[in-house]
């Protein structure tokens, strides 16, 4: 079965260590892909996934520039970042790890999620199919060349290295 993401009602979420006593979170806005599901070889699933990185928001507009510039995700030069699977393990009646290639800032690395089908339903509205998804990992973005840092004091860093990826993505079959 073959699933588009609905870019409308899937939210791509971040968080990161603020002066090590503190979360701050973001998010994109903007997040297209498809997912090729077959529920009974769940192995031969894959997953394909955009995200603009100019679509950051952590609800404040200064802090937005700057992860925006080439401190961070320099969105001029690498407007994207992609996500494609290399490969699904089922660990359970609705989970899975997810693994493959996250391209950031220009370098790709491979990543696991801990993924987990939330439902499926039909759309009252179209009659459609829909299905639900969440995924989790954590990353550390010095293995993207995202290396801004500031000394806050002796004991605490500005801005952690571990970046939480938060995903809640529902897909409309096609």
């Amino acid at each position: 079965m073959f699933w588009e993401i609905d870019p409308f009602h899937s939210l791509v979420e971040f968080s990161v260590w603020h002066l090590m006593i503190n979360i701050v979170k973001g998010r994109f806005k903007e997040v297209h892909g498809t997912i090729q599901l077959d529920p009974k070889r769940p192995e031969e699933s894959r997953v394909k996934a955009q995200v603009s990185a100019a679509s950051i928001d952590t609800g404040i507009a200064p802090r937005d520039g700057h992860l925006r510039s080439a401190d961070f995700f320099e969105v001029a030069k690498y407007p994207m970042i992609t996500f494609e699977s290399t490969g699904i393990q089922q660990v359970g009646a609705k989970s899975a790890i997810v693994t493959g290639n996250l391209t950031l800032h220009g370098v790709t690395q491979s990543i696991q999620f801990q993924a987990e089908l939330t439902g499926y339903t039909r759309d009252p509205e179209t009659d459609g199919g829909r299905i639900g998804l969440s995924a989790v990992t954590t990353v550390d973005r010095r293995a993207f060349n995202m290396q801004f840092q500031q000394q806050a004091n002796k004991n605490a860093l500005a801005i952690g290295n571990d970046v939480r990826i938060t995903l809640h993505i529902e897909a409309v079959q096609v």
